[in-house]
């Protein structure tokens, strides 16, 4: 650890800030990889495939992406932490993914699944030997 901070430092001499807070082990990089380039990605695809799609009032139709999915169904499902009402419309504040401790994240994803398959009768499936390959080749 003092390595790399001898590496941002350029003079020894120079004075440093040093913060102490408490430890939070928020979700990792993978996990968010995990979450939205295997189990948002494997939902989005299955839910095409499948042709469900969101109806709208003025009779369009909105396909699942993985944004749609995070913001607007599982968001609103499991992540929001307030609610406020502005001129007769409810506004939604959401808890942040990236904020997420390790466990509350594996949580969040394990609920995801659950709901996909519940309510839509999809299986998200384990990744394969080369998915995993291929992030951990991302990592390098």
């Amino acid at each position: 650890m003092f390595g790399q901070l001898a590496n941002i430092r350029p003079d020894p001499e120079s004075p440093v800030a040093v913060r102490v807070e408490p430890y939070k082990p928020n979700r990792s990089d993978c996990q968010n990889r995990f979450l939205w380039g295997w189990v948002y990605k494997n939902l989005a695809e299955q839910l095409a495939a499948a042709g469900i799609v969101i109806p709208c009032d003025d009779g369009t139709e909105i396909p699942y992406t993985s944004e749609v999915l995070h913001e607007w169904v599982f968001g609103k499902k499991y992540r929001v932490q307030a609610e406020h009402t502005i001129k007769g419309r409810t506004q939604y504040q959401f808890e942040s993914t990236a904020k997420m401790n390790k466990a509350r994240f594996s949580e969040y994803i394990q609920q995801v699944r659950d709901f996909a398959f519940q309510y839509w009768g999809i299986t998200i499936p384990e990744p394969t030997d080369r998915y995993w390959s291929a992030m951990l080749e991302e990592l390098k």
